[in-house]
């Protein structure tokens, strides 16, 4: 793996605490992460004791910083991150999986989990129930007839009245409208 200089550290650290912008860091590096750099400067937030900060040097680092990763790559990215409790990004994952990354029925078991997982910041009622919903239009957007499957699963399985009726609300539309409501026009 290639290291990353200190000089580039600094101007990542610059970028992320807003010091600089895109532009500037591009004017002064070629910096591009690769996948495992990428994947490493995540977690390396993790350590900062001060939440925003690490908020933010997350956010930064995901959707600023220069990256030179494939698709699949990013992808791959989201899955683990989406599982991943120490930052606040969850709910911008989430929509990637419904509008970019919804053609692959490997993404339902990570966004079911996800459902499971949430994150202690979108606990509050008020945000739990918003987060799931974007989860089952994200699970919704999946291949078919994979994803029905599993939001038929969820129904099943769920003690949770709120996520039932969202769920069934999901199956509902999926299978009035198709995948895709543009389908329909």
């Amino acid at each position: 793996m290639e290291s990353i200089t200190r000089e580039d550290i600094e101007l990542i650290k610059q970028l992320c605490l807003w010091n600089i912008d895109i532009e500037q860091f591009e004017e002064k590096t070629l910096f591009k992460a690769n996948y495992q750099q990428l994947r490493k400067l995540l977690y390396y937030v993790k350590d900062y004791s001060d939440e925003e900060r690490y908020n933010q040097y997350f956010h930064s680092i995901l959707w600023e910083l220069p990256q030179k990763i494939s698709e699949v790559e990013y992808k791959e990215l989201y899955k683990e991150f989406l599982l991943e409790n120490f930052h606040n990004e969850h709910e911008e994952i989430v929509s990637a999986f419904q509008s970019t990354y919804n053609n692959d029925i490997e993404n339902i078991p990570i966004l079911l989990k996800s459902i499971e997982n949430i994150p202690e910041y979108l606990q509050k009622e008020d945000f739990k129930y918003s987060y799931v919903r974007k989860i089952i239009y994200a699970i919704g957007a999946q291949p078919h007839p994979e994803s029905l499957l599993a939001l038929e699963k969820l129904v099943s399985e769920t003690n949770d009245k709120k996520i039932k009726e969202l769920a069934l609300h999901q199956i509902e539309k999926r299978k009035e409208l198709g995948r895709w409501e543009f389908e329909k026009k």
